[in-house]
């Protein structure tokens, strides 16, 4: 098999899958968009066992001050942020994904790809989106 057919291959299956997600995003009638694309099967269960489980997502508060910005950067600190939260109802991808809808929805944000979820030591699930 030639590289280009391989490549063709590959991008039609990229192709497919978005297809696929967008397809979902659709009937669930969803705002967000799934980019996490090692994930096949949007109803598959979760390798994680995310029923339950907070889902959390980080955002700079719209009332927040420079001063409070530079001094998170300097120290660490949370002061111009604020945390938007949810639970996942069930144990699917889907189920994480509607929970991530929640917690953008909640924000105000205008980022609508997930991109990444981080499962922290104390149960809660971190979301991280894109533009």
């Amino acid at each position: 098999m030639s590289m280009s057919l391989t490549t063709e291959i590959r991008d039609q299956e990229f192709l497919d899958q978005i297809n696929y997600f967008n397809e979902i995003r659709e009937e669930e009638k969803l705002n967000t968009v799934w980019s996490i694309h090692e994930v096949k099967d949007i109803t598959a269960k979760c390798p994680v066992n995310v029923k339950m489980k907070k889902v959390v997502y980080e955002t700079v508060s719209t009332d927040a001050t420079q001063e409070d910005l530079m001094l998170d950067l300097q120290d660490g600190g949370k002061r111009a942020s604020v945390q938007h939260t949810s639970f996942v109802a069930g144990d699917t991808w889907l189920d994480l994904w509607k929970a991530a809808e929640s917690v953008v929805m909640q924000s105000g944000t205008h980022h609508r790809y997930n991109e990444d979820f981080e499962v922290n030591n104390d149960g809660t699930i971190d979301l991280t989106t894109g533009s």
